[in-house]
């Protein structure tokens, strides 16, 4: 198939471009180069339609990750969060349309669900989200509904868990606390740590996105990584451990941080129907992950 990956340079999308590669061909569109691939790349905004439009003609399939992402971020910029996150999406759409695109796949989030009203979380729960990234990601959702309805554009949406990986950014929970942890640093945990998460890797990710190229049309589907749920303060003890740090976890209050909302406590997503849709099995345990983490952050800081 001829595929092209909006927000293709970033984090989880590098790792979808690298998967779909093996055996598709496809470009990436993005505002920044991607590092250390070689696909087809198109430097642009998803806030310019002619853009977008331009760009995704001769696809088969359009992968949609481009968005404005981090909780701090997002809630500090909630203009910018609905123009790219909503904007954008309607831009893609649009372009879609135009292009006679055969399927979009499109990266939601579990911040559309809010606090959870039973665990795990299951996606035929009310979505109650509770930030503006949220927001514009069920908002996004819809928008792709109603195309479908109307101009018989197939879909399927991810509702994407805790991803987590050897690329991501230290702004990060899981990389900043092993960021922290390797340079023998307090890790900070915000309130008293019992938030519970559930954290994917994000090659397991990525391989869901290969997995939905010509299944699962018309669904939402929760992708994540089940089976290790872990309070915010077993992380941290964790990495400190695996990491043979000298590190201690120190508490702040939430009032205290740049964290300045109510943190949702518990985030476990149901994945049967990924299972059974998609045969989607995560392979990489949470152990696993973290060591890669911190192979990389040591290699890393070894060369600078």
């Amino acid at each position: 198939m001829k595929i092209i990956v909006t927000g293709g340079s970033g984090f989880i999308g590098s790792n979808v471009v690298k998967n779909l590669s093996k055996n598709h061909e496809v470009k990436i569109f993005d505002f920044k180069k991607p590092a250390n691939l070689d696909n087809e790349f198109i430097q642009g905004d998803i806030k310019d339609t002619k853009n977008v439009i331009d760009s995704i003609k001769d696809c088969d399939v359009v992968i949609h990750l481009a968005a404005t992402l981090g909780v701090i971020h997002t809630e500090e910029n909630p203009v910018l969060t609905l123009d790219t996150n909503l904007g954008g999406t309607k831009n893609v759409l649009e372009a879609c349309r135009i292009n006679k695109i055969k399927k979009i796949i499109f990266s939601s989030s579990s911040e559309v669900y809010g606090e959870p009203l039973k665990i795990p979380m299951n996606e035929d729960d009310k979505p109650i989200p509770i930030t503006t990234y949220g927001v514009s990601k069920f908002a996004a959702e819809e928008y792709i509904k109603a195309y479908s309805r109307n101009f018989g554009l197939e879909y399927t949406m991810f509702r994407l868990f805790n991803v987590y990986g050897d690329e991501q950014a230290t702004d990060w929970v899981l990389p900043e606390f092993v960021s922290r942890a390797i340079a023998n640093k307090d890790i900070i945990v915000h309130g008293n740590g019992s938030q519970t998460r559930a954290f994917c890797y994000v090659t397991d990710i990525a391989n869901a996105f290969s997995l939905a190229l010509d299944k699962a049309n018309g669904q939402l589907i929760n992708i994540g990584n089940n089976n290790e749920p872990i309070i915010i303060k077993e992380l941290a003890e964790k990495i400190i451990g695996l990491a043979s740090s000298q590190s201690s976890v120190k508490f702040i209050p939430f009032e205290e941080s740049k964290r300045n909302r109510n943190e949702i406590l518990i985030r476990i997503p149901s994945i049967e129907k990924a299972k059974k849709l998609l045969e989607y099995k995560p392979d990489i345990s949470l152990e696993e992950g973290i060591l890669k983490v911190i192979k990389k952050q040591v290699n890393s800081n070894q060369k600078s």
